[in-house]
């Protein structure tokens, strides 16, 4: 298990460092680096609810000389600190399927805070511009979501995401905490639980189609993530507190189209690394997770490069 777990980082990591990439609008998407491995965002065995937050920090900055569109804008030297805390509800509510499998739903409510600095591109003045804002962010819906046991150790999972263009947008604003089109995205899961020895792992795999940004005439092409975690646990503080490693690998498929891409296809790639500290226990006989996770951005191309720093922590009802 361990080898396996090491393997799949190794090949996480080596993705990043042979494919040429470019980048979406806005230079990121819906898509949370990272954020799709944990074991917190798992559907809740039998009829129950799982509770949880999600604090997210981010800090970045594109490469010196990058022209990126951002909402009708050419800007470039664009700097993005981006607070997110979301509400995340996911809804057991019993029903069986075939095979031992279960069926779930889930809501996730984001408030963000964003604040961006950037050049305006071709400004012979090259004065600095600065804009924040925030607010409730896209709303992620998943109204499909299904478990199936492989084996004794073994779980499979596929979630059927939908983001709503429900957080504020408005062109020519450098810092909008939507994006103004809709997304959908299945993403596979498959993890391994060994509780004996208190070994876990856990990959997932997403692809995001995109709806056009009709305010800007700009459709972003279609998006590929990979998340994976690794983590060993061992008892300690009344629980079972875990140590590993978390990365991602995010790629665009498709190029971007419309008037408003400017830029040409402008596809997007990234690739993050970092430890995570994990906790699982009961407290008043509820289930309780926490975990807090470091990913730093190791290969990136035309989009912000910077670092994530979460926090989650969930209970069941």
């Amino acid at each position: 298990m361990r080898n396996l777990g090491l393997v799949s980082m190794t090949w996480l990591a080596s993705m990043g460092f042979s494919c040429q990439v470019k980048a979406e609008e806005g230079a990121s998407g819906h898509y949370l680096p990272g954020s799709l491995s944990s074991r917190i965002n798992k559907i809740p065995s039998n009829k129950s609810v799982n509770i949880f937050v999600d604090l997210n920090e981010y800090e970045g900055k594109t490469d010196a000389g990058l022209t990126v569109p951002v909402a009708g804008l050419a800007v470039n030297d664009m700097d993005v600190k981006d607070q997110t805390y979301s509400l995340n509800i996911i809804w057991n509510p019993g029903i069986e399927l075939n095979g031992g499998g279960q069926y779930a739903m889930a809501l996730v409510l984001p408030y963000r805070s964003l604040e961006v600095f950037a050049n305006q591109a071709n400004n012979e003045q090259a004065f600095r511009l600065q804009d924040k804002s925030s607010g409730l962010g896209d709303i992620m819906i998943s109204p499909l979501m299904l478990s199936y046991p492989l084996s004794e150790f073994w779980q499979s999972e596929l979630h059927f995401n939908v983001y709503a263009p429900t957080g504020s947008y408005e062109v020519g604003q450098l810092a909008n905490v939507g994006k103004n089109y809709w997304s959908f995205s299945p993403v596979a899961w498959l993890q391994y639980i060994e509780p004996v020895t208190g070994q876990e792992f856990t990959l997932s795999g997403g692809i995001d189609w995109n709806t056009k940004n009709d305010d800007t005439d700009y459709q972003t092409g279609t998006q590929m993530h990979i998340d994976s975690t690794v983590i060993q646990y061992v008892p300690l503080f009344w629980g079972f507190t875990g140590f590993g490693l978390s990365g991602y690998w995010y790629q665009q498929l498709s190029d971007d189209s419309g008037s408003g891409a400017k830029q040409g296809g402008f596809k997007a790639k990234s690739v993050g690394l970092g430890p995570i500290l994990s906790y699982r226990g009961k407290w008043s006989g509820r289930a309780v997770r926490a975990e807090l996770k470091w990913i730093n951005e190791m290969e990136v191309k035309n989009r912000t490069d910077g670092d994530f720093i979460s926090f989650k922590f969930s209970a069941r009802f």
